[in-house]
């Protein structure tokens, strides 16, 4: 790849695509989902959309390009926004709202996008958690995930779930490694019916807790994923995947359709980026997560308010703070978005976006708008 800025091209339908330029003849667009090169005439054309002298033949070239759904509208885009930084974060509405109650957890996990761990002491308040819960609705009906930290360890989780419940989401689900998910707790939940998602790493005990740095962890999370599934709640598998257990990429899902009956849809893998203690692993190439976030005109965004009260684009954007929920609701926090500069918009910010971030659009969305430097 070239050292040349990405320029930010913006389709009508609100989607962004990134054009690099590979050489003199070609370019490799990046859009929220899907990746391609363009050569030849093709790219003659879109270096004419990009310098505004794009013809007529120009355009026409550039509409046989839309039969791949994802470039819809590439013949009339602009170099400038057509949306505002709050419809580039949340797309058509808002999809999912990861609210991070606690930063404390029980596991010491080497790899935590959060250096969450037993000796971190941030708690959202009750009331906090209502009242985003309240504002989120505002984007849209997105799903809930109450995580942290470990959101078991939250005193009013149970309350939190509930009051979710009362309002028109699309689901609710706790994510948890599942080490202090009792019978009780879970008779507790069973009426506002959550569905969990456990962080598990391995088929054994060996790799998974010295991942996680506690003995016996990984014994207990297989358990409270049992109890789960007879208490008659959806469970699935979330595994990050790092170079201590890169081959489970092969062996987990066998092992979680023995184990739980759980089929492909639901288990996702990722790689663990360079964020928090992640920042101390080694990167690993060409993964990418297996579960995709939405795209066309009706992608749905995503936003993460952490145990402190930030608000993130996602749990894994960190270097990305968009506000604090003490200081602003989620609605005034977006009106004080902007776009970067045109002279922020360089190769070095976008290298940087695609070593942090897995997913397309968490990659465009923090290159394009203004927030923390990478």
């Amino acid at each position: 790849m070239t050292n040349l800025q990405p320029i930010a091209i913006y389709l009508p339908d609100g989607q962004i695509l990134l054009a690099e330029r590979e050489n003199d003849l070609s370019f490799h667009l990046h859009g929220y989902e899907n990746e391609v090169s363009i050569s030849g005439a093709f790219a003659e054309s879109l270096a004419a959309l990009i310098n505004n002298i794009a013809s007529d033949n120009d355009r026409k070239r550039l509409a046989l390009l839309e039969k791949n759904e994802w470039l819809h509208g590439l013949s009339s885009a602009s170099i400038k926004p057509v949306l505002s930084p709050q419809q580039t974060l949340t797309g058509s509405q808002l999809g999912m709202l990861f609210v991070e109650m606690t930063d404390k957890c029980n596991e010491k996990c080497i790899h935590c996008y959060a250096d969450s761990s037993p000796e971190r002491n941030d708690f959202l308040p009750l009331e906090q958690i209502k009242s985003v819960l309240d504002q989120a609705i505002e984007f849209g009906e997105p799903y809930i995930q109450f995580t942290g930290g470990d959101p078991l360890i939250h005193s009013h989780l149970i309350e939190a779930v509930e009051y979710a419940a009362t309002l028109p989401f699309k689901g609710i689900e706790i994510y948890t490694n599942g080490l202090l998910l009792n019978d009780k707790m879970l008779q507790k939940l069973i009426p506002f019916q959550p569905s969990f998602s456990f962080s598990i790493y391995a088929d054994n005990a060996a790799i998974h807790d010295e991942v996680t740095r506690v003995p016996g962890s990984w014994k207990r999370t297989l358990d409270a994923m049992k109890r789960t599934q007879k208490a008659g709640l959806k469970i699935r598998a979330g595994i990050a995947l790092m170079e201590n257990n890169i081959d489970q990429a092969e062996k987990m899902p066998a092992f979680l359709a023995q184990k739980f009956g759980l089929t492909s849809d639901f288990i996702r893998f990722d790689a663990v980026n360079q964020v928090g203690r992640g920042k101390n692993l080694e990167m690993l190439q060409g993964i990418t997560p297996s579960h995709r976030p939405s795209s066309g005109p009706n992608r749905k965004g995503k936003l993460c308010v952490a145990a402190n009260g930030d608000v993130y684009p996602c749990v894994f954007s960190r270097h990305f703070k968009l506000g604090n929920i003490s200081e602003g609701t989620l609605k005034e926090i977006f009106s004080e978005l902007s776009y970067n500069r045109e002279v922020e918009l360089n190769s070095k910010r976008w290298n940087s976006c695609r070593e942090q971030l897995s997913c397309g659009d968490c990659r465009i969305i923090a290159y394009v708008t203004k927030g923390n430097e990478l």
